[in-house]
């Protein structure tokens, strides 16, 4: 592949990635070429090839692209991932009505962690995280404790791509690789994750890592956000407790409606 291929691929891939943020209304040619750091024309040339295969479509609004009908179908085909989500879905469902938090399922996916389920009880739109959303592999609990179940040389070459996109990224204290890398060996001592309020004004967040079964899955963490003022040690452990019984639970009543 020459290096302009290389460079035309690479171009469309974070494309999609940036249509993923734009939601129903769509986003702009000019904020997805700024997104991009690449000239509107460009931008343009490799959102028609999207367009012809159906991984972005056109808004009522002109000049504003989606996301397009072949990712979700692509989606559908990912055989690793919707027995995970059959799974866990009982059990995600049954926290959240106890609790009323937000629950998270999230899957590594590059250098990324990725939102693959959402299940919330409230009527509040989520301005943290919906199906699709992304953070860097380090950023949160959710990704930390993907990481944490990740062999060292992996897990340290993840934190060590990702450097300058923690620093980057938004948060209300310091985040560097080193701060990682510490809540990685604290989910590991711990056996969970937990983010004491980095990322979000007052609100912190713990994740359980659940190990695939077998090849052919993959690692997931179960995460939900919660007030900082209410995350002491005891708190903490038996939240953690409530979530592994209520996924044990799902998983011995699968039929159960979600």
């Amino acid at each position: 592949m020459s290096a302009n291929a290389s460079s035309n691929a690479s171009r469309a891939l974070d494309i999609l990635l940036i249509l993923g943020d734009a939601g129903r209304e769509g986003m702009a040619l000019g904020e997805i070429a700024r997104r991009v750091s690449v000239p509107k024309p460009a931008v343009h040339r490799s959102l028609a090839s999207l367009l012809v295969k159906g991984f972005a479509e056109t808004t009522d609004r002109h000049g504003y692209y989606r996301l397009g009908p072949s990712i979700s179908m692509l989606a559908l085909k990912q055989p690793r991932l919707e027995p995970l989500l059959l799974r866990y879905r009982p059990g995600m469902s049954d926290f959240a009505r106890r609790t009323g938090y937000t629950v998270y399922l999230m899957v590594q996916a590059g250098v990324d962690a990725v939102c693959a389920e959402m299940i919330s009880r409230s009527s509040h739109p989520q301005t943290w995280m919906g199906i699709g959303g992304r953070v860097p592999m380090g950023v949160a609990a959710g990704s930390v404790a993907l990481l944490s179940m990740l062999p060292e040389v992996e897990c340290r070459r993840l934190i060590d791509d990702n450097a300058q996109r923690y620093i980057s990224h938004p948060s209300v204290q310091h985040v560097d690789s080193l701060v990682v890398l510490e809540q990685v060996n604290q989910a590991r001592q711990r056996g969970y994750s937990v983010n004491l309020g980095f990322y979000l004004p007052g609100e912190g967040g713990i994740a359980l890592p659940v190990r695939s079964r077998s090849p052919h899955e993959m690692d997931v963490a179960i995460s939900f956000n919660v007030a900082l003022e209410v995350m002491t040690e005891n708190w903490i452990a038996d939240a953690v407790a409530e979530l592994k019984d209520c996924l044990l639970r799902g998983e011995s009543s699968p039929g159960e409606p979600v």
